[in-house]
C-alpha cells in the first residue's frame, strides 16, 4: 500500500503531464481511427506486418495458438506477459539510454492502434467489447510513458527533487519508475483477464 500511495503521489505531483499524455495517446488513437475509417487502404499498409508477426514462430504466434485453443488461464497469462514485455521493451528500456524516448514510442503505439482497430471490415462489431481492452491496456502504456517523463525530469533537473547530481536523479528516476510499474502491472493484469474473456467468449458471438 505504501508503494501504491507513492505511485499516486507521483501522479498528483505531475498531474498536468499525466493528463497531457492521456490526451495525446487517446487523442492520437481516436484521430487515426477516424482517418483510417475515411481511407481504409491505410489499414492495409500495416496489416501484413501484423499478420506476419502472428504467423512466424515466436511469442505472438504462441499467443495466437493459445487463444485458438481457448485455454483461458494460459490466454490470460500470455496476454499479460506480452503486454508487460512491450511496456518494458518499447517504453521503459529505451528511455534508460535516451531520456523521454519511450514517450514517442508509446505515442506511435497509439497511432498504430488507431489504424489497426478502426471500425472497418466485416468484424467491426467486435470493437464494441474490445474497446474496453484498448482503454485498460492503453492506460498501462500511458502510465509507463508517464514513468519515463518523471524519470527524465529527475535526471535533467535533480535539484528540483532535492537531489545532488544528475546521477542521483537518474537513480531516483529508476526507483520512481519501479513504483509506477505497480500501477502498470495492475492495469495489465486487469486488461489480460478481460481480454482473454472477451476474445474467447464474446468476440465469437459477434463475428
Amino acid at each position: 500500500m505504501t508503494f501504491l500511495h507513492s505511485a499516486f503521489t507521483l501522479i498528483q505531483q505531475h498531474r498536468r503531464a499525466f493528463i497531457v499524455l492521456n490526451l495525446a495517446f487517446y487523442g492520437l488513437f481516436a484521430v487515426m481511427m477516424l482517418v483510417t475509417a475515411l481511407t481504409p487502404e491505410l489499414h492495409g499498409v500495416f496489416e501484413p506486418n501484423i499478420d506476419k508477426a502472428f504467423a512466424e514462430p515466436g511469442l505472438f504466434k504462441m499467443a495466437g495458438d493459445i487463444y485458438a485453443s481457448k485455454n483461458l488461464p494460459l490466454a490470460m497469462a500470455i496476454t499479460f506477459l506480452v503486454n508487460l514485455g512491450v511496456a518494458v521493451g518499447m517504453t521503459t528500456l529505451p528511455s534508460l539510454l535516451i531520456p523521454f524516448a519511450g514517450i514517442a514510442l508509446t505515442l506511435y503505439r497509439g497511432f498504430l492502434w488507431g489504424v489497426m482497430f478502426s471500425p472497418i471490415g466485416a468484424d467491426r462489431a467486435t470493437l464494441i467489447p474490445h474497446s474496453l481492452t484498448l482503454l485498460i491496456e492503453g492506460q498501462a502504456y500511458v502510465l509507463a510513458a508517464f514513468a519515463v517523463y518523471v524519470q527524465g525530469r529527475m535526471w535533467l533537473w535533480p535539484h528540483r527533487y532535492g537531489l545532488g547530481s544528475r546521477w542521483d536523479g537518474y537513480k531516483a528516476g529508476v526507483r520512481a519508475t519501479g513504483r509506477l510499474y505497480l500501477l502498470v502491472t495492475l492495469a495489465l493484469l486487469i486488461g489480460a483477464v478481460y481480454e482473454a474473456l472477451e476474445v474467447i467468449y464474446l468476440m465469437p458471438l459477434l463475428v
